[in-house]
């Protein structure tokens, strides 16, 4: 008997495909463009009229069911699982360009089968033959795909919307018309936000990207079938989703007329729904200072849909969040607009109306919530006195809480009452209300409301309710010592003259006018209200804040010892303060007094303290690892020339204080701290470090896991070598380096180096200037590779900036620019033009890693060639030309490679390669220095990724870029 051979078909593959669209393999995407492949040289276009003849011609083309390999055509779904594919991570690892192109050829693959079947159903060579390619499913996988490219730039984005608008433009040519385009509006217009979301908040980009949308949306709805309702409910819904995303994004634009001219236009065409409303009147009241008619307008809509609404039976209105949402909006709306008093009065009215609507009907949709409270009260703490108006609207909300408080859970009425809870921002807005009050009753009246937050136990004072009581306070004992300041010394500021304008909520600004007069009035205040204001001076970062938190303390110790107050000043108060002297030291605000020292001394009395009144559980005052860990960084931040010398004894102070108390322990941070601050010494700094690490092996490397050395331990000590000129330094770094691995290999050590420390040694072979430089980056490189190919070491998966690591040493390395030290030595590949090439090679040609160039890439390429090559070299000016050609194609031109690039050739050779001299003299420039990226094509410095500044007192361990 004859059989028939079992063969894939297109079903087959596609499930193959189907599968690999879900899979979470990262390689997903090349798998499935595999098997697509496959498919492809099976059977392809360019074999379908010789099949056909073929089969004519046997007899077994008579048999029933015979198809041949056209079984296996790929139809729509093929593509659309095929381009569900490449929007997993595939796009991430080749880049925007990459990606671009794939998806390009993938579609222009679909066009190609479209019309070679085409061509074969009209010449009768191919029977049976499928629907098109091209349909409305195949066309919205396409721009999905495109919708989700990775990209870099708001330009990157564009370039793909502008590709998505082109093949709009075809839909609407082919036979597929407006239904296929409706189904895809959704996502072209997400495409747009995506491009607007990299806009920068650049006006005149988001206003281009919502008019695209806006564009789309006008023609459709413009559409006989539309205007006359000639649609089906799906239809309509993907209609009206896309109307409402363009309402949203006009809102963003700030394009309120726009947004409301759709939205008349959506409703005359009855396609919208609450979401249209509600987007209407978020793009008419969030529109910045905007006119305060955009924002009535809104307020009118809002009325219509009230009286409509209200109409309705009275089981049928239930209130809602989303309702609530568009009253608030419309509140926002007119405490911002440009009309500051009108629109103030139109907010209290709406708040009022929201109010009594709920009072009078529960179930009317007018609900107030916190926030329709909290945004009128938070304007009028910023308008003049209105305190006795917030004091109505506070006791309106506790009415309101109060009354659902008495409702039970789950009950039908829980649905109906207003989720109103004054919180702690409300009763800060009255607060503040009180502060910028003069009278003698803003104390009294400020005291009472705290009493009332006591009493409220989901409310408790913080940093800012404490900062203002003490303003008020210290305000009422300048006023009446007025007589005695005034005849004081000018220096003895009243702490009344802080501005409450500046202590924003949850942004506490110090005032520099503060002072710590404060025993008259604080005697009430509890060891938790000292806490706040301590807060208040201990955060401010500044050499005044932190002296004003030590005087402070001081005072408290006094009032303590004469018992004034009854709580001891904890090690928490004394933390805080060396934690501001710290602050002081980051942020670089010392002037002339060292905080390190200042932190030194606190330490040092609380260590005192500590030492004199034992270490009893009762003992509220013990200096604690806190302690010494701050007040070791805060010498770690100093510039002092003593600075390490003092870190490292701070150290040795640790370590006698953790033999007495054992809520002191050594930790490893405190030796990584120590060794790594050697390397501001630049004498005597590599031997105390190497000293300090020794030390810690020996001492800690069978300690418990919080002291033992570890990779930071290793990277501070190769950071003290690589930050160092000394040549030897380099070779001893990449020695411990050796050790390290090798001791770790052999179960001796806990040490695992990690990138960082090959970083560190590659820093100091790349500052060495050295003839051996290349070769020995090059040879740490290829060691972080062959581990991370044979030992899984992923965190040594090389990056751009590992290799570029490579071509940094080649451009440092001393000149040899000599043609025989390339072509004749006999070890040529030891050359750093031979090193580079090989490096660049890797980098452009592909590689397992995801690493490409970059634009330091060229600039290091273009200094290794001008360094290392003959000038007169008659290879030389056309090689600077094919270098600088790459560079401009992959948009990888930035101010570091065109500057180096200028700096590698003559100057007509560079007005050149730029586009001539004579374009760039009628734009006024006419030196080569003076040209800038910004002069230059957009599309030339496309995938340019800007370096992130550090400042330099930052850590240095996570730098290493490569630059």
């Amino acid at each position: 008997p004859r059989h028939r051979a079992i063969a894939p078909n297109t079903s087959s593959y596609n499930s193959v495909l189907k599968a690999w669209s879900r899979s979470s393999d990262p390689d997903a995407a090349l798998r499935a463009l595999e098997v697509y492949q496959t498919m492809i040289r099976r059977i392809n276009v360019s074999c379908l009229a010789r099949e056909s003849l073929i089969l004519e011609n046997q007899e077994n083309s008579q048999r029933r069911g015979h198809r041949g390999v056209t079984d296996a055509f790929p139809d729509s779904q093929t593509f659309v699982l095929l381009l569900q594919s490449l929007q997993k991570k595939f796009a991430e690892s080749i880049g925007f360009r990459n990606a671009l192109d794939t998806v390009e050829s993938v579609f222009d693959s679909m066009k190609k089968w479209d019309a070679g079947l085409q061509w074969s159903g009209e010449n009768a060579l191919l029977k049976g033959a499928g629907a098109p390619i091209l349909n409305v499913f195949s066309y919205n996988s396409l721009i999905t795909t495109l919708s989700r490219l990775p990209t870099n730039s708001w330009e990157e984005s564009y370039q793909s919307c502008l590709r998505i608008e082109d093949i709009i433009e075809e839909m609407n040519a082919s036979s597929i018309g407006h239904n296929a385009v409706m189904y895809c509006l959704p996502i072209v217009i997400t495409a747009w936000n995506k491009c607007a979301e990299q806009a920068d908040q650049d006006k005149e980009k988001l206003q281009l990207c919502a008019e695209k949308c806006g564009a789309h949306i006008s023609s459709l709805l413009m559409a006989p079938q539309i205007k006359q309702g000639g649609h089906d409910y799906v239809s309509k819904n993907y209609i009206i989703r896309a109307v409402n995303d363009t309402i949203s994004f006009y809102g963003r634009a700030e394009m309120p007329s726009d947004a409301d001219e759709l939205f008349l236009r959506a409703k005359s065409c009855n396609t919208h729904n609450l979401g249209t409303l509600v987007n209407t009147i978020d793009a008419l009241c969030d529109n910045g200072l905007g006119d305060i008619a955009h924002v009535e307008k809104a307020h009118s809509y809002l009325k219509d849909f009230e009286r409509d609404k209200m109409r309705m039976s009275r089981s049928l209105i239930v209130p809602d969040m989303k309702y609530t949402q568009m009253y608030n909006s419309c509140i926002a709306g007119y405490l911002h607009c440009d009309a500051k008093q009108k629109g103030l009065e139109q907010a209290q009215a709406l708040l009022a109306h929201m109010i009594s609507s709920h009072e009078a009907n529960p179930r009317h949709i007018a609900r107030p919530n916190t926030t329709s409270f909290a945004r009128v009260m938070s304007m009028l703490s910023r308008r003049g006195d209105n305190s006795q108006r917030m004091e109505a609207l506070l006791g309106k909300m506790e009415a309101l809480h109060q009354r659902s408080e008495g409702v039970p859970k789950g009950s039908p009425d829980a649905k109906l009452v207003a989720n109103v809870v004054p919180n702690i921002v409300i009763y800060n807005c009255l607060l503040k209300s009180y502060a910028r009050r003069y009278d003698d009753e803003a104390l009294q009246s400020a005291m009472k409301l705290m009493g009332r937050m006591d009493a409220n136990p989901n409310v408790q004072p913080d940093d800012v309710s404490n900062s203002y009581i003490l303003t008020l306070s210290s305000r009422k004992n300048g006023s009446d010592t007025n007589a005695a300041t005034s005849s004081s010394s000018s220096t003895n500021v009243d702490i009344g003259k802080l501005n409450v304008d500046d202590l924003n909520l949850g942004d506490l600004n110090l005032s520099q006018n503060l002072d710590l007069n404060l025993s008259p009035n604080l005697e009430g205040l509890t060891s938790q209200s000292f806490k706040s204001v301590m807060n208040v001076y201990t955060t401010a970062g500044t050499i005044e804040g932190a002296e004003k938190g030590a005087a402070l303390l001081r005072k408290l110790e006094e009032m303590y010892s004469s018992g004034e107050i009854s709580f001891k000043p904890d090690t928490f108060l004394y933390n805080k303060v060396l934690n501001a002297y710290y602050l002081c030291e980051k942020n670089n605000s010392n002037g002339t007094i060292s905080p390190a020292a200042k932190s030194q001394e606190i330490l040092n009395a609380l260590c005192e303290r500590c030492e004199a009144e034992g270490d009893e559980e009762h003992n509220a005052l013990h200096c604690n690892d806190v302690s010494f860990s701050t007040c070791i960084h805060t010498w770690c931040k100093s510039s002092r020339p003593d600075s390490a010398e003092r870190t490292e004894q701070l150290l040795r102070q640790k370590e006698a204080f953790s033999e007495k108390y054992c809520n002191i322990q050594i930790k490893s941070a405190d030796y990584n701290s120590a060794i790594k601050k050697w390397q501001d010494d630049s004498e005597k700094g590599p031997e105390r470090a190497t000293l300090l690490f020794e030390e810690m092996l020996e001492k800690h490397e069978n300690s418990e896991e919080r002291a033992r050395p570890n990779a930071a331990t290793l990277n501070a000590l190769l950071d003290v070598y690589a930050k160092s000129y000394e040549k030897k330094l380099a070779g001893r770094a990449q020695g411990y380096l050796n050790r390290i691995n090798r001791l770790h290999k052999e179960g001796k050590s806990c040490i695992l180096p990690d990138v960082i420390s090959y970083r560190s040694v590659i820093d100091a072979w790349v500052r060495q200037w050295g003839v051996d430089s290349p070769q020995k980056v090059d040879a740490l490189v290829k060691e972080m590779i062959d581990k991370y190919k044979h030992e899984g070491r992923k965190d040594l998966r090389p990056d751009s900036n590992t290799l570029n690591l490579v071509l940094k040493a080649c451009s440092h390395a001393p000149a040899m620019w000599v043609e025989k030290d390339v072509t004749k030595k006999g070890n040529s590949n030891d050359h750093p033009i031979a090193i580079a090439n090989n490096m660049f090679s890797l980098l452009k040609g592909g590689n397992d890693y995801g690493a490409s160039p970059t634009h330091a890439t060229y600039s290091f390429m273009f200094h290794i060639y001008r360094q290392h090559m003959d000038f007169h070299d008659k290879r030389y000016p056309p090689l600077m030309r094919n270098l600088w050609k790459h560079c401009c194609r992959d948009g990888l031109v930035s101010q570091l490679s065109l500057s180096s690039f200028r700096d590698s050739v003559l100057e007509d050779e560079f007005w050149d390669a730029i586009g001539g001299k004579y374009k760039y003299l009628r734009l006024g420039l006419i030196k080569a220095e003076n040209i800038t990226i910004k002069d230059l094509p957009k599309e030339w410095n496309r995938n340019v990724v800007p370096l992130k500044r550090r400042n330099s007192k930052q850590t240095q361990q996570t730098r290493r870029s490569g630059i």
